[in-house]
């Protein structure tokens, strides 16, 4: 177990650094609770940068099945930085972390966290070639940025005031699927659909998880139909899928009947499945609903976290699974002409 009460900061970050989604729970839960415990102690404070910093360095472990106790100390002591530190004034149009969220492809900052570490707790050093001015960095609204996007990484959907913007790739994504569901595709369906079949890392967030699930479902119709002739593209996503299930955790359903999101229209679904992948997107979803800063009080929540839901998704994964197989009657002897035995 490591010790990290008597670590200097510098220290501290180092082993920050090595905590990754790999990292076992003894090496991986004194750091986690050492640092939100600090940040919770002063989330308006000073020093509060720092200790966000550590919390997004480690957000690859918090965001892959972490110690219960883990990850509910860390979002308390996010959403405590985020209210203290998210209202204060600003004169920033723009705050350094934005530029950050296009490469947020698989919502993971790994083998970028050195250079943001450095942003937050030394900013007056030039880390990685930082052009941003420390005034910047260390301005309120950058850490509050920061607390928010490692805070819906770990829970989706359960954080406002996120800029809206999915990264890039996935726009581009959402742009093929769509031209799939739509039955002009721009290439080889046969080919983009067994990509995405095969895209989904071996440890994903909550948010990448659910995406691909709701992206397999909005896809499997058109593979299911007779513009795909290739067996191998059904038994590759119905392998996705199968083992997309096998990741999902076993959390208790908090939704009351009629909530878990409508999923009939293909071409939405897709949108949908890749906005759950990045905070960027998931701000794009919470737009569409008007679940946003604006009124928050006065304003009629959509239960938009029903799209990450345990329950939905595998209830979303056997309607997959049942389209698909049935697709694959079509391949059959006695469906493809060939004569029976």
């Amino acid at each position: 177990m490591i010790i990290t009460t008597d670590l200097d900061v510098s220290r501290l970050a180092a082993a920050w650094e090595h905590i990754r989604d790999t990292s076992p729970a003894e090496e991986a839960v004194p750091l986690v609770l050492d640092c939100a415990r600090r940040l919770a102690a002063d989330p308006g404070g000073e020093e509060a940068r720092i200790w966000v910093s550590g919390l997004v360095a480690m957000s690859g472990y918090l965001a892959w099945r972490p110690e219960q106790e883990a990850e509910r100390a860390a979002l308390d002591a996010l959403r405590a930085a985020v209210e203290a530190l998210g209202g204060r004034p600003c004169s920033h149009e723009r705050h350094p972390y934005e530029a950050e969220m296009d490469s947020l492809e698989d919502e993971i900052w790994n083998g970028d966290t050195g250079l943001l570490t450095g942003r937050l707790a030394a900013p007056d050093t030039d880390a990685g070639g930082n052009a941003d001015d420390p005034e910047r960095v260390l301005c309120p609204g950058n850490v509050a940025g920061w607390a928010r996007l490692a805070a819906d990484v770990i829970a989706p959907l359960t954080v406002r005031r996120i800029p809206v913007g999915a990264p890039k790739y996935h726009h581009s994504c959402i742009s093929t699927l769509s031209g799939i569901v739509n039955d002009y595709p721009y290439g080889d369906p046969h080919e983009d659909l067994k990509d995405e079949a095969a895209c989904l890392p071996s440890r994903p967030t909550r948010g990448v998880l659910a995406g691909y699930l709701v992206t397999m479902n909005a896809t499997c119709w058109y593979a299911t139909s007779e513009r795909i002739t290739d067996r191998s593209v059904l038994d590759a996503m119905i392998k996705g899928v199968e083992e997309a299930v096998a990741l999902l955790e076993d959390r208790p359903c908090t939704h009351g009947p009629g909530e878990h999101p409508d999923t009939r229209d293909p071409d939405y679904t897709n949108q949908v499945g890749y906005f759950l992948r990045s905070p960027g997107g998931r701000a794009e979803i919470a737009e569409y609903y008007g679940w946003n800063e604006e009124d928050e009080a006065d304003q009629e929540d959509e239960p938009l976290d029903a799209w990450v839901c345990p329950d939905f998704l595998r209830d979303l994964a056997e309607d997959t699974l049942v389209e698909l197989s049935s697709g694959l009657r079509a391949f059959e002897p006695a469906h493809a002409g060939a004569p029976e035995n």
